[in-house]
């Protein structure tokens, strides 16, 4: 008899052993999966603007076409002057705006000065150049953009070379 309960004893110990791991393995199981929808979670909140980017990003190179055609005051009448420099002050406030909310969301321009780099430039053409190194950013056309280190869009760019 008291093999026959010291038996039910190591059959009951073997089952607790046995939940108990189970138990252990759904413990682990629930921190993995815990983790991973905590990583899920946190890089799509950190490219969930990224389609509404993609929409913003040619206003925004046409708000920089703009400025870079900024008139030059000097060549203005002198009745005209102070409101087109209030108006070049608003657009300059503007951009300080929009730079800094690009700051705040991770939203970054691509480099283009120095050598051409196919992972982040797209080369539209080359041109002759005394002054800028062969393989180097002559000109940008098309500013490219980053968010959080992700490339959104290629700068498309003209690269220099060596006159032969």
């Amino acid at each position: 008899m008291t093999d026959e309960i010291e038996q039910q004893a190591d059959a009951k110990c073997a089952q607790c052993d046995e939940y108990l791991a189970g138990w252990k393995r759904a413990q682990a199981d629930y921190a993995n999966l815990k983790r991973e929808t905590e990583k899920e979670k946190a890089e799509f909140a950190s490219f969930a603007n990224q389609r509404l980017l993609d929409r913003l990003l040619p206003a925004i190179d046409q708000y920089e076409t703009a400025l870079a055609h900024t008139p030059n005051l000097n060549e203005i009448l002198e009745d005209q002057r102070a409101s087109i420099e209030t108006w070049i002050q608003g657009m300059q406030a503007v951009k300080g705006l929009w730079e800094s909310t690009f700051k705040e969301i991770g939203l970054e321009k691509v480099q283009t000065d120095g050598e051409f780099d196919p992972l982040v430039h797209e080369a539209v053409a080359s041109e002759a150049s005394d002054t800028i190194d062969d393989g180097h950013v002559l000109k940008v056309i098309q500013s490219g953009w980053r968010l959080n280190g992700k490339l959104l869009r290629p700068a498309r760019v003209i690269v220099a070379k060596r006159e032969t």
